[in-house]
């Protein structure tokens, strides 16, 4: 099925939506530790999401996917990151800060330069290369003299 223009152009632009959204609330929520052990659970998590983002939008659009993905993610980390009305900062300059912004630019990059096979709808072998789904094949097996396959027992 042949991709038109307007429909690529329109999945681009969810995919800054998409990235408008993530970027967002990893913004909100990179910062979240579990207090019992001090463990940077929002900062995995928030990158998880960017990464999973990333997967979709170049699985579904490909490159003007995750360039539109990869924009919506900055726009929305930037502006958030400025300072507020009341001086208040959500992404300050200390190390989960700049691992979230830094590192969520990296894995943007990481799922744009995944191998273009993992997102290919073609089938991996020619359809009459290998044996047919309903045909068994053992190491051992041979046919014998009636036909039928068997066993070397």
């Amino acid at each position: 099925m042949k991709k038109t223009g307007a429909r690529t152009i329109g999945r681009a632009l969810l995919c800054v939506v998409l990235g408008l959204v993530v970027g967002a609330v990893g913004t909100v929520m990179h910062r979240v530790v579990v207090t019992d052990h001090l463990l940077p659970v929002g900062i995995v998590v928030a990158l998880l999401a960017v990464l999973s983002g990333g997967v979709l939008a170049r699985a579904w659009t490909s490159w003007g996917g995750v360039v539109g993905y990869g924009i919506g993610w900055v726009v929305a980390v930037q502006v958030l990151a400025s300072k507020g009305p009341g001086g208040d900062l959500l992404v300050p300059n200390q190390t989960v800060g700049l691992v979230w912004v830094y590192g969520g630019m990296a894995v943007i990059a990481i799922a744009a330069f995944l191998p273009w096979s993992w997102f290919s709808d073609r089938p991996l072998r020619p359809a009459g290369a290998g044996p047919s789904a309903g045909q068994i094949v053992t190491g051992s097996s041979r046919r014998t003299p009636t036909g039928q396959i068997g066993t070397d027992a």
